[in-house]
């Protein structure tokens, strides 16, 4: 769904005053995901800036110790590093303005109106380059809120997310066609953003 009017992002103020963009978008992809080490193309494709930029970052937050570095071959591995005395305030600050559950959840709140129920499709390590994915379970109001919303966090995260919204209607009608369809979206690895699974057989309409 294309936004034919994309309002400026809201600013994550508390990362904008500590962090550049570069360093929060770095911290962003090795403390979103703490428990494994990338190595420097992904950091780099998934931080959406300059190899240069990167590779000062994680050069900086390793030497401080923020970052642990191993090798795996012939590349180095970054990895969020759990005993260094700022790894659970990080975490926190992450998770809380700059990771994409809560990008996600930010945005999604100026369309509470609208979308009763949301989760975020969970990727394998090997695929973060890609878009995320959202499900959102609604109405469509037809006033392009929920695009707005959904480019909102893209800009935010500087990466696309893909989103498909699914209203009673829609449900109804891939069900008929598909009767298991439903089973099969609650099958995918996910993390609920919005509501739960039980808000999807109690949607406005």
């Amino acid at each position: 769904m294309a936004s034919k009017h994309t309002p400026p992002p809201p600013r994550a103020s508390l990362a904008d005053a500590l962090f550049p963009k570069v360093r929060q978008r770095v911290l962003a992809v090795l403390f979103d995901t703490p428990g494994r080490s990338f190595f420097m193309g992904e950091v780099i494709a998934m931080a959406h800036s300059g190899t240069g930029a990167v590779q000062r970052e994680l050069a900086d937050l390793a030497a401080s110790g923020v970052l642990t570095v191993h090798k795996q071959g012939k590349q180095k591995h970054y990895q969020a590093n759990a005993d260094a005395p700022v790894f659970d305030a990080l975490s926190a600050l992450v998770g809380q303005t700059m990771g994409v559950n809560n990008v996600i959840r930010t945005s999604l709140a100026r369309v509470s109106d609208q979308v009763n129920a949301a989760f975020v499709v969970d990727q394998a390590p090997t695929a973060q380059q890609t878009p995320v994915t959202v499900m959102l379970f609604g109405i469509d109001a037809g006033n392009g809120a929920v695009s707005d919303a959904m480019q909102s966090a893209a800009n935010i995260l500087a990466r696309q997310v893909s989103f498909t919204l699914h209203t009673t209607d829609s449900v109804a009608a891939a069900l008929e066609q598909d009767s298991r369809f439903l089973v099969r979206m609650l099958q995918v690895p996910k993390t609920w953003i919005v509501g739960s699974e039980d808000a999807l057989f109690n949607q406005p309409s």
